[in-house]
């Protein structure tokens, strides 16, 4: 029973560990590298939503990296140094990754102040342009398209941002044709750029009507419209919707990234979006990317499986491993069930064995001629019952067995006290004789 007992202790122990061992993995938050431009909206909106899943104990946590700008956030995913990243739809976008969130659109707005002379994107050429970069991380490769497309000599449109008290002081002076402002159109630093340049009259805003076929060449770059009065004002600014162009600032997660996780990091990040925009407004601006096929910016497939409603449910995201675990499981106790045979076949080959030694000790004992013969036998007997039954090498017996074992023993024991007052019986008569 021993040995028996000592497997069945081993494979509980075996069992509780691996439960044990699983639950911790389970239960553990599942924690997530962020790559994301340093000091700005961006990073203050994913440290309020990773604020929002420590509040309410959620399975994710955000560990965020700040980088110098998007494009080393998108080398930082592309390397494996973070497993999300915000990325701009207009860079070059990390061959490994896919769209997992819309944080934020940003627009070109081109404003022009009361008097000027300009009419349209190409009267741009030889005209006093700035640029005022209310998203932090440059126009780059938007306003090398719109000179493209226009074509505008290279360096037409100025790179070099200028801030909102520079601008109200240059304009003051009038020496400015035309401003182009990039960012979201309802942040407040939009509306102030847009107070700035009302000043001196209603300012008027200029179309991007090449911006559907910009869009068509450029992936990164989408055609939208700003809307008629998206700054308020009376009149209306601006008195018509505009056409323009401008592009996404994306939350990117890497393909290697389980779909289970990323469709609960979408599902978590909506679920609290209204507790982060009472304190940033900029979380109002999230939103789900389209899952066409055809897409250009691809959806990560956690994401689109959330968006379209067929995640997966927990049986069909692990039924492979439940099955192998099932078959493990068996497998095991195939294993133990053999071990526990082999274990009782030979404890009860060990009985079978005792049974026989006692009987043979019996009949020597009948046969006896000596002292000595007797002496060796009953050591051979107290032998088989210390080193048999007293070290537990034979399987719990039944009353049958058990009383048939006893009698054998009692009776060799019987047979050799008979055989030895025999012998020493027939030893007195041969002394008294002599």
């Amino acid at each position: 029973m021993r040995p028996f007992l000592t497997l069945a202790v081993s494979i509980g122990g075996l069992l509780i560990a691996v439960a044990v061992i699983g639950l911790y993995f389970f239960e553990r938050p599942t924690i997530l590298r962020v790559a994301v431009t340093r000091g700005s909206e961006s990073q203050k909106l994913l440290a309020g939503l990773n604020q929002e899943f420590l509040r309410d104990h959620t399975d994710l946590r955000l560990h965020l990296a700040p980088v110098a700008d998007p494009q080393a956030a998108a080398k930082a995913i592309e390397s494996g140094d973070a497993d999300l990243a915000v990325v701009r739809s207009d860079a070059s976008l990390p061959p490994n990754a896919a769209t997992a969130l819309i944080l934020e659109h940003h627009l070109l707005v081109v404003i022009i102040p009361a008097g000027s002379e300009v009419a349209n994107i190409a009267d741009l050429k030889g005209k006093r342009v700035v640029f005022v970069d209310l998203a932090s991380d440059g126009g780059g490769s938007l306003l090398a398209a719109l000179e493209e497309q226009y074509a505008l000599p290279s360096q037409t449109l100025a790179r070099t941002p200028l801030d909102a008290n520079e601008l109200a002081a240059r304009l003051a002076k009038k020496e400015i044709d035309a401003v182009l402002a990039f960012g979201r159109f309802d942040s407040p630093q939009m509306s102030r750029v847009v107070r700035i340049m009302s000043q001196g009259g209603p300012p008027s805003f200029l179309a991007v009507g090449d911006a559907a076929a910009m869009a068509k060449k450029n992936p990164g770059i989408e055609a939208t419209n700003l809307l008629r009065g998206a700054f308020g004002g009376g009149p209306s600014l601006p008195s018509n919707d505009v056409q323009t162009i401008g592009v996404t600032l994306r939350l990117v997660a890497d393909n290697d990234l389980g779909n289970a996780v990323v469709a609960d990091l979408v599902r978590q990040t909506l679920a609290h979006r209204t507790a982060v925009a009472a304190k940033l407004s900029v979380a109002n601006a999230m939103e789900t990317p389209d899952t066409d096929k055809g897409e250009a910016l691809p959806t990560h497939p956690g994401a689109a499986a959330f968006i379209d409603n067929e995640e997966q449910s927990f049986f069909d995201r692990y039924s492979d491993l439940i099955y192998i675990g099932a078959m493990g499981a068996s497998l095991l106790a195939s294993v133990g069930a053999t071990l526990i045979n082999r274990i009782t076949v030979k404890g009860y080959e060990q009985f079978d064995l005792l049974l026989e030694q006692s009987l043979e000790v019996l009949k020597r004992a009948r046969d006896a001629k000596d002292m000595d013969s007797l002496r060796l036998l009953e050591l051979q007997i107290d032998e088989i019952l210390t080193r048999t039954l007293a070290t537990g090498r034979i399987p719990k017996l039944d009353g049958h067995q058990l009383a048939g074992l006893t009698l054998a023993v009692e009776q060799a024991r019987l047979a050799l006290k008979d055989r030895r007052q025999a012998i020493a019986e027939g030893g007195l008569r041969s002394s008294q004789i002599n």
